[in-house]
């Protein structure tokens, strides 16, 4: 058997972790609705796994019913099996990728958390994420404090303090085992690189929220008419255009024509009755949606309030 120790842990296939923005909102809102008492929610990460570049996508998670003390830890594992189920059923192509937890440190009970993620996928990645918006205003006040401070002391030699990483910010780690030959003798968390990537609909969507943050009362359908009316405004002025055009009032240009053409072609020609099928159809699959995700979050309270009735105790 060889004695090589292996001083850098077991390489690992996870080099990098793209986190959508829903999936950080998601353990915000777990956390904000967790049970008195609890100090940190957890949950599972699914997502896409790309061997070629090591990288991991996260694009989707749901909470884990679970409770700990100092010395045990209680994960509901036939709840995390049904909900990865009923995932898969809506996209097989997302698989379990790892877990989250909410907190500002690893402890005892992470890792035995990370050991029952190893056996649900090969290299489970580990998001941590400080959910605590009060602290995380604070930290970031004292952080700019400090940077401020920093600025104003320095002198004309040029150098600067390096900032220091963003309280809220999401950190992931991989699992290295310390071994001798076969034989493990520890593992411990690896941090690495974690980007918060935004899809198109994000950026669209946190742009509308940014341009509200002042108007939380006002109903979205204000949202829906804004668009609608500059939209309107926009093939307007293009329909205008046209006319000129065709009743040869102005020059046409073949670049125009042709970027219309092409806009219009990808418009598809549907009738007013199939149009009124498909909406009905999608609107029905949102309620039942939102009805399942309603159910498990009634479910939450119930399958953590199950965990802690001592069985024994009933039976006496």
């Amino acid at each position: 058997m060889s004695t090589d120790i292996f001083l850098s842990g077991d390489d690992t296939s996870v080099r990098a972790v793209r986190v959508a923005p829903v999936v950080l909102l998601g353990v915000v809102d777990h956390y904000m609705r967790r049970a008195a008492g609890k100090h940190r929610v957890i949950g599972t990460l699914l997502g896409v796994f790309h061997p070629h570049d090591g990288s991991v996508d996260v694009t989707g998670s749901f909470p884990v019913p679970h409770d700990e003390n100092a010395d045990e830890i209680a994960v509901d594992i036939e709840y995390n099996r049904t909900m990865v189920d009923l995932h898969r059923n809506v996209s097989s192509a997302h698989a379990i990728v790892g877990w989250y937890a909410t907190g500002t440190e690893t402890d005892g009970n992470s890792v035995l958390i990370h050991e029952f993620y190893g056996r649900e996928c090969a290299a489970p990645v580990h998001l941590l994420v400080n959910a605590d918006l009060a602290a995380v205003a604070t930290a970031a006040a004292a952080s700019a404090d400090a940077a401020d401070t920093s600025s104003g002391a320095a002198n004309g030699s040029g150098k600067t303090v390096a900032g220091v990483p963003s309280p809220a910010a999401p950190r992931a780690y991989v699992s290295s085992a310390y071994t001798i030959g076969e034989v493990a003798l520890r593992s411990e968390f690896r941090p690495v690189p974690v980007a918060v990537t935004p899809t198109t609909p994000d950026k669209v969507a946190m742009d509308v929220l940014f341009k509200n943050r002042r108007r939380l009362e006002a109903a979205q359908v204000d949202n829906i008419q804004a668009g609608l009316s500059r939209l309107l405004d926009l093939l307007t002025v293009v329909g205008r255009a046209v006319d000129a055009v065709v009743a040869g009032e102005a020059t046409g240009d073949v670049a125009a024509g042709r970027f219309l053409a092409e806009t219009l072609a990808l418009m598809p020609r549907v009738d007013s009755h199939v149009f009124d099928k498909l909406f009905g159809d999608n609107m029905r699959d949102l309620l039942m949606v939102t009805y399942l995700c309603s159910f498990a979050q009634a479910q939450l309270p119930i399958a953590e309030r199950l965990l802690s009735v001592d069985v024994k105790a009933l039976k006496q």
